[in-house]
């Protein structure tokens, strides 16, 4: 049996369940940690933390479209390690800038190194 609730707001999720320990490697008092796959109603993205920035406006990544800089706004969902989960504008395969700050401006020339 597994049960949780949880919040959005505050990225926590109580959960209970039942696992088969017949071989004693779990002791009462240890933690344990859980990988939980989810599914997905639509799509998502993970970009590296890095990629993400903000101003009191917005948040957004920068994109490379034909050389130039273009901010994308996206929402930050889930984190993952280094990595955030984000929806916006973007598909798999757009070209992001890895350390995005608010100084690299719409417009201006982007090269890879």
């Amino acid at each position: 049996m597994t049960s949780f609730s949880g919040s959005f707001d505050t990225r926590t999720m109580a959960v209970e369940a039942d696992v088969d320990n017949r071989d004693g490697r779990l002791a009462p008092g240890m933690y344990a940690e859980v990988s939980w796959t989810l599914r997905r109603d639509k799509k998502s993205l993970f970009v590296p933390r890095s990629a993400v920035t903000q101003t009191t406006e917005r948040v957004f990544v920068i994109r490379v479209r034909n050389g130039e800089a273009e901010w994308i706004d996206v929402r930050r969902r889930v984190f993952q390690g280094d990595r955030v989960e984000v929806f916006g504008n973007l598909t798999a395969g757009d070209r992001i800038v890895l350390h995005a700050t608010d100084e690299i401006r719409p417009g201006m020339a982007v090269t890879s190194p």
